[in-house]
Formats: structure tokens, C-alpha cells, sequence
């Protein structure tokens, strides 16, 4: 009996290992295939790709950060969450939910101003546009695939 419940843990175990590992390939494809892309599109030189890459996975790895809290905020936000909170307490939440939109924003203002010199202001411009592109034929392809299946 304890045998069989030692192998059932471990099988559960090696499969989440196994989602987890897939999960983490498929956000590492996807972070190759967007370096690819804006790469590709603002048809960055050598020098400008250098100096680039370091300042916009730091802006990057930030907003993860900031939307991951946004994302657990969010859920404290659910109508189901809320129903038992003083109105101080939701005050504080609507509060953290306004300081971390405007983190958000900072962040990308930061980008912004951190890219300057980097690569000119049009090609600044095209990354915001092509990053909603990318977004949305990453969005295109999930709705496709799951079509297809």
C-alpha cells in the first residue's frame, strides 16, 4: 500500500515538473519569437541591438512584476472578494490599483527616455506599435491552434 502511494506521488510529481517545464518552453519560445520580430521589423543595426536588448528586458522583466501584482490585486478586487470589506480597506485596495497603474505607466515613460540615444524616436515609436502587433498574432495563433484541436 505504501508502495503504491509512494509511486502514485511521484508520478503526480514528474507531471507537474513536466507541465511546469513545458509551460516555461513555450514563455521562453514566445520571449524568442517576440526578440525576433521587433528585431526583425525596427531592423535594428548591431551597435543599436546591442545597447538595446539590456534596456527593454529590464523594461520587460518590471512590467512581469508590476502585472503579476496587478493580476493578484485584481482578484482581491472580485465582487465575491470585496462583499466583506470596510470601505477603508477597499479604499486602500482602489489606492494600490492607482499606484500600480501609474508604475506601469513610469515604466514605459522610462523606456522611453532610457532608449533615447539608444535608437532613434521613429523606431521608438514603431516598437509600441509593434508590440500590440505581436501581441495580437500571438493572440491570433493561440485562438487557431485551440481551433484546431
Amino acid at each position: 500500500m505504501m508502495k503504491k502511494i509512494v509511486t502514485l506521488l511521484l508520478l503526480a510529481l514528474s507531471v507537474s515538473l513536466f507541465a511546469q517545464d513545458r509551460k516555461q518552453e513555450r514563455i521562453e519560445r514566445i520571449k524568442a519569437l517576440k526578440v525576433a520580430y521587433i528585431s526583425d521589423r525596427l531592423d535594428l543595426k548591431p551597435e543599436e541591438a546591442e545597447k538595446f536588448w539590456p534596456v527593454y528586458n529590464q523594461f520587460e522583466e518590471r512590467q512581469y512584476e508590476l502585472h503579476k501584482q496587478k493580476r493578484q490585486l485584481m482578484f482581491k478586487l472580485k465582487p465575491e472578494n470585496t462583499k466583506d470589506l470596510s470601505d477603508k480597506e477597499t479604499a486602500t485596495l482602489m489606492e494600490q490599483d492607482n499606484q500600480l497603474e501609474t508604475e506601469i505607466q513610469n515604466n514605459k515613460k522610462k523606456l522611453v527616455k532610457d532608449l533615447q540615444g539608444i535608437i532613434p524616436n521613429q523606431k521608438i515609436l514603431m516598437l509600441k506599435q509593434l508590440e500590440i502587433e505581436f501581441k495580437h498574432k500571438l493572440l491570433e495563433q493561440m485562438k487557431n491552434h485551440k481551433r484546431r484541436r
